[in-house]
């Protein structure tokens, strides 16, 4: 329930602070008093579009402030869902800054539109002629029907396993057309796979072969040279190393006498065992280097290949083209699953269409089985209410396909007139009996759906009398029920609330501002009467309206 609502800086509002209590409370006061500003003040509290138009002094920010208190409504774990500090009086604010930028904050957590709304809905329920326009929504009435059936769990059930097979729908159809799309290109894959597997290439390859074919190309220029080295180095006459032993000699004959001779002659040692080694192999080298003719061929045309396909695919190394023949690979093998990941969906989502089926049997005959009490209680409370030969009836129709909330299509049918045959609803009915019906099934649902308040925003507009009795009698009764606030100009309704609000403006030095105040027992006499008599109250008024407060509702 709602146990205050402070408004700065609103419309009319200057400033306002009010304390609610449970049951039933009255909201009256002249036409443009500001009993709607009111209304579009909580508006904001409940994710309702902030404009700055709304802001009664542009120098600062209008802010909206509502205290509830939730206990027993199970909302802990939506709080912690969003991350959100839960206590059992919930402080909820909206501010709407001077730039036009609003901000909205759960317990001082800021929080987005979507989190504020959906926290509304666990609360509070605005009847206006907004929502009654709600009930020719096929959705709706939907929703009311289920509700009085209590459907709720079951829907849950289904509505989880609707959302799993959409998603899986979605997925099938994204993996169908990633299927068409592979088919038209997997002969071209196959092709481009193919030739660079017929290719056999092998990491490091080309390098290879081009240092091999440089050497076959320049082998007569490399075997002269090493012949000419090994002959420089180890020929008969006058060679480099036979020249160094000479040397060698020397020096060791000189170590002798001279000390450090014998490290140079040692050190000359290692120089011709190394020369040796050098004219051994540049000599094997100038025995094995030949030119070979049908291998420099080979080497081309292998060569040929490899730098055909380097430029078809414009890459550089035989590297890249391993890695691109790994890619084909890898899509080819895609396409193939594709058939099966087709399957496999499939599959799962004919086992979720079995689950749904037997879950929308449930649901359609659970309607069936509360259409007919339904009606009979719309009747009889729209019959209390004014509408002698009130007939009101739900139509369900099985589907073929299924829906968000099972397989049938649902529509409130209704007539007012003696011997007519019903109509839908939204085309049939006039304004003040939409109203009317809105009341009737409000009032039924109060026995089965928990919520904390309702909110009556003039739906007696039209009435008087004893429908506006009855409507007092079925309001006072749901405030049994939960917390019910009504705005309203029928001095019935008036006197039937335990707790009334008055909404007056008053003129200031500078501008008109709208206030609002609790009234006391003497004082709802004096609304009242002036409600039912106009500006001048007499005796009579006076004496009415203490006849009305003293009704037993």
């Amino acid at each position: 329930m709602i146990k205050s609502v402070c408004v700065r800086n609103y419309a009319l509002i200057e400033k306002t602070e009010i304390e609610l209590e449970p049951g039933f409370t009255i909201i009256t006061g002249e036409t443009g008093a500001g009993k709607s500003i009111l209304l579009g003040a909580i508006g904001l509290t409940l994710g309702q579009r902030a404009d700055v138009s709304v802001i009664k002094d542009r120098s600062k920010k209008c802010v909206v402030e509502i205290t509830y208190e939730v206990k027993g409504y199970d909302l802990q774990a939506w709080f912690e869902e969003n991350d959100l500090d839960y206590d059992d009086q919930v402080v909820v604010r909206r501010e709407v800054l001077p730039d036009g930028k609003s901000r909205a904050f759960i317990n001082d957590s800021p929080v987005n539109n979507k989190l504020l709304k959906q926290f509304g809905d666990f609360l509070i329920d605005v009847h206006s002629q907004h929502q009654s326009l709600l009930l020719g929504k096929p959705e709706y009435q939907l929703d009311i029907l289920d509700t009085f059936c209590g459907n709720e769990a079951v829907l849950e059930e289904y509505k989880t396993i609707y959302d799993k097979r959409q998603r899986l729908l979605k997925e099938l159809e994204e993996v169908k057309r990633m299927a068409r799309e592979a088919e038209q290109e997997e002969d071209y894959l196959k092709f481009q796979f193919n030739q660079l597997e017929e290719a056999c290439l092998r990491e490091g390859e080309q390098e290879e072969l081009e240092e091999e074919l440089s050497v076959l190309n320049n082998a007569e220029m490399i075997k002269s040279t090493f012949s000419e080295v090994g002959f420089v180095l180890s020929g008969e006459e006058q060679s480099v190393i036979q020249s160094l032993k000479t040397v060698r000699s020397r020096l060791n004959t000189l170590s002798e006498v001279l000390k450090d001779a014998a490290d140079y002659g040692e050190r000359m040692n290692s120089v011709v065992l190394e020369l040796e080694d050098i004219a051994d192999d540049v000599e094997r080298k100038a025995e094995n280097v030949e030119f070979n003719p049908s291998r420099v061929e080979f080497i081309n045309e292998r060569l040929n290949v490899i730098y055909e396909l380097e430029r078809k695919h414009k890459v550089e190394t035989v590297g890249e083209l391993l890695r691109l023949q790994a890619g084909f690979m890898e899509s080819l093998n895609n396409i193939r699953s594709y058939g099966s990941r087709v399957e496999s969906l499939q599959e799962e989502i004919g086992m979720l269409e079995n689950s749904m089926n037997g879950l929308a049997r449930k649901i359609h005959e659970a309607r069936i089985a509360s259409e007919g009490d339904l009606r009979k209680e719309m009747e009889e409370l729209l019959v209390g209410l004014g509408i002698k030969h009130a007939v009101f009836a739900v139509s369900i129709t099985s589907l073929q396909e299924f829906t968000p909330t099972g397989k049938d299509d649902v529509k409130f049918l209704f007539s007012a007139n003696k011997n007519q045959e019903p109509g839908e609803l939204v085309k049939v009915a006039s304004g003040g009996e939409i109203s009317r019906l809105m009341l009737s099934l409000k009032y039924i649902l109060s026995r089965t759906k928990l919520l904390p308040v309702i909110i009556f925003d003039e739906i007696d507009t039209g009435v008087s009398g004893d429908i506006a009795h009855r409507m007092a009698v079925m309001m006072r009764e749901m405030a049994n029920r939960m917390q019910v606030l009504a705005i309203t100009h029928l001095p019935q309704l008036a006197a039937a609330g335990n707790c009334h609000f008055k909404v007056y403006k008053e003129d200031g030095e500078e501008s008109t501002v709208s206030r609002i105040r609790r009234l006391n027992e003497d004082e709802r006499v004096l609304e009242i009467a002036g409600m039912m008599s106009g500006s001048v109250v007499n005796e009579a008024a006076l004496e009415n309206a203490r006849f009305l407060l003293k009704q037993n509702y």
